[in-house]
């Protein structure tokens, strides 16, 4: 038996937008702001299909609502060989719509793009975009459910204009590397340490043993 076509929702695009602009409302007055950023590759391994060089020059605001953070406290940090890996994850839903009318030259959110969340000032990563959920609310979909991870930063390129985001720079580069790294009062106390005398300075100990810095074996040995 068919379905009653004198209540066809399926197709009553008044409904629709009413659902649509309902959710858009709630996320704008229980969700928080977000910097999207887009991945744009510069060069790329074609062999292995891998991103070789990637950068973030554009820079979006949209609202996000952070369904789930179940993964943000810390349950799933582990201590790994390389030290402490931190993993935490969350869940962001975002408006089709809003995404559509803020981000120009892009379909929908794609995994590998970055997200900015002021609230924890952290980067995170999508890992996954679910666009079926919640699936045909009156025959449309009005979401996007993400998936992100905190972004585990990888030589990547960051000019988006906002110093919390570009510092990502100056806090990975070779040269603060060095910097941290040179502690002088590890060197000082090492030449504290060493002894830096002349071998004819030491005394000699040839009686003793045999023993002597010219011949340290002597001729017992």
């Amino acid at each position: 038996m068919a379905t009653n076509f004198y209540l066809d929702q399926w197709h009553n695009r008044s409904e629709q937008t009413l659902t649509e602009d309902l959710t858009i409302e709630a996320i704008k007055m229980y969700g928080t702001d977000i910097i999207y950023m887009p991945r744009e590759t510069i060069e790329r391994d074609d062999i292995f299909g891998e991103d070789i060089i990637t950068k973030f020059d554009a820079n979006y605001m949209v609202e996000i609502y952070i369904e789930t953070v179940d993964g943000f406290e810390g349950g799933q940090d582990v201590l790994a060989k390389f030290g402490l890996q931190i993993v935490d994850q969350a869940t962001f839903i975002m408006s089709k719509r809003r995404f559509e009318e803020t981000v120009f030259n892009q379909v929908r959110p794609m995994e590998g793009d970055l997200m900015y969340l002021p609230l924890s000032n952290s980067i995170f990563e999508i890992n996954h975009v679910e666009h079926e959920n919640p699936f045909y609310q009156l025959g449309k979909l009005h979401t996007y459910k993400l998936t992100v991870e905190l972004f585990t930063y990888s030589h990547e390129g960051f000019d988006t204009g906002f110093k919390e985001i570009d510092r990502v720079n100056d806090d990975r580069s070779q040269t603060a590397g060095i910097e941290r790294a040179d502690n002088l009062e590890i060197q000082e106390e090492a030449n504290d340490v060493l002894d830096k005398t002349e071998p004819s300075n030491y005394p000699n100990t040839s009686e003793d043993h045999g023993f002597s810095v010219d011949d340290p074996f002597g001729d017992d040995y």
